[in-house]
């Protein structure tokens, strides 16, 4: 014979809402309570109708993690999420977009208007897309976004502190003797890609070195982009004496694009990134970079978005996790 939420009720000496309750992890239940219905669950090895418990309240218990395109990034994402998910009592979708893509645009209005999920995850730079905006706003599902560009009060989201980042690692450098500093940007849809702009403008600006536009070049954060843009620099009549590219992909480009050209790295020329992608740490020699707390910060935009379906007070809407330098033997001195 099946046993049912009502045996649970008896065994346990309590109400049927208040096995609901713990089975929903909903709060106003006593830990004495909450431990009796889960030893009678355990002891009636009773399982949940979660098809049911969809019905009755009209949700889909499914959370949707919105991704762009595939890279290191995305990886780090669907990597934490795979551990979060062992955690929840929700479901994970993880939904590619592309808004480019007429389908793409199709299935996930699909999604959002049979509420297949009840919130959504977004993480860059899907958020600047007019369409999904749009949709968002008419459906009015909770999200939390990751990295968003554009950030106002209503906007939940959880970030790194790419600027604080970036002004960190062009202080080092700047200690460590270098003024001609070259900086390689990424997006201009990615609000860490500004951000880190804007770190290493205020390093300069702060410890009073002039800016020169012509140390400023477009890698597109990749690994094409770095070589390319490191290629152009150290064939330029005054070269730098440090590269700062603003993530780990562009900085391994130029780190291979300088040791293809004979230049010796840092003897002759510091590189560094941004993010400590697994590889700065297994490349010759080991690339100086800053840590993006990226675990942290999807962990936190997850719990986030919980708690907001949960209708319980979110404390703070919007975190900003702080960065820190990763020292390794890629960045040296200046030697006149």
């Amino acid at each position: 014979m099946t046993t049912t939420i009502k045996d649970v009720a008896l065994q346990a000496g309590c109400s049927i809402k208040t096995v609901s309750r713990v089975i929903n992890n909903e709060p106003f239940v006593s830990a004495q309570t909450r431990e009796k219905v889960l030893q009678a669950i355990e002891a009636l090895d009773y399982a949940p109708n979660f098809s049911a418990r969809r019905l009755v309240t009209r949700k889909s218990f499914t959370i949707g993690i919105l991704l762009h395109e595939a890279g290191f990034y995305q990886s780090a994402i669907l990597s934490r999420m795979m551990d979060i998910s062992y955690q929840l009592d929700y479901d994970i979708l993880l939904q590619s977009y592309f808004p480019s893509h007429n389908r793409s645009r199709v299935k996930l209005a699909q999604l959002i208007h049979e509420r297949r999920v009840d919130g959504l995850v977004i993480t860059p730079p899907c958020d600047v897309d007019p369409f999904l905006r749009q949709l968002l706003a008419s459906a009015d599902i909770p999200q939390v976004q990751i990295t968003p560009l554009n950030r106002s009060r209503q906007t939940a989201f959880v970030s790194g502190d790419d600027y604080q980042g970036a002004f960190l690692m062009t202080e080092h450098l700047i200690n460590l003797g270098h003024k001609r500093i070259a900086y390689l940007t990424g997006p201009r849809n990615h609000r860490m890609s500004i951000d880190r702009l804007y770190g290493y403008r205020a390093a300069l600006d702060t410890y009073a070195i002039p800016q020169d536009r012509n140390l400023v070049l477009d890698s597109e954060f990749t690994f094409a982009g770095g070589y390319t843009a490191a290629k152009i620099m150290l064939f330029s009549d005054t070269p730098p004496s440090a590269i700062f590219a603003g993530s780990d992909d562009a900085a391994l480009g130029a780190l291979f694009s300088a040791q293809e050209l004979g230049w010796k790295v840092p003897e002759q020329l510091s590189i560094c990134g941004f993010n400590d992608l697994p590889q700065a740490q297994q490349t010759w020699p080991g690339l100086t970079t800053v840590s993006h707390p990226i675990s942290d910060i999807v962990e936190k935009a997850t719990f986030m978005l919980l708690e907001i379906l949960s209708v319980r007070p979110v404390k703070d809407k919007q975190i900003i996790l702080p960065s820190k330098l990763i020292i390794r033997k890629s960045t040296g001195r200046v030697f006149d």
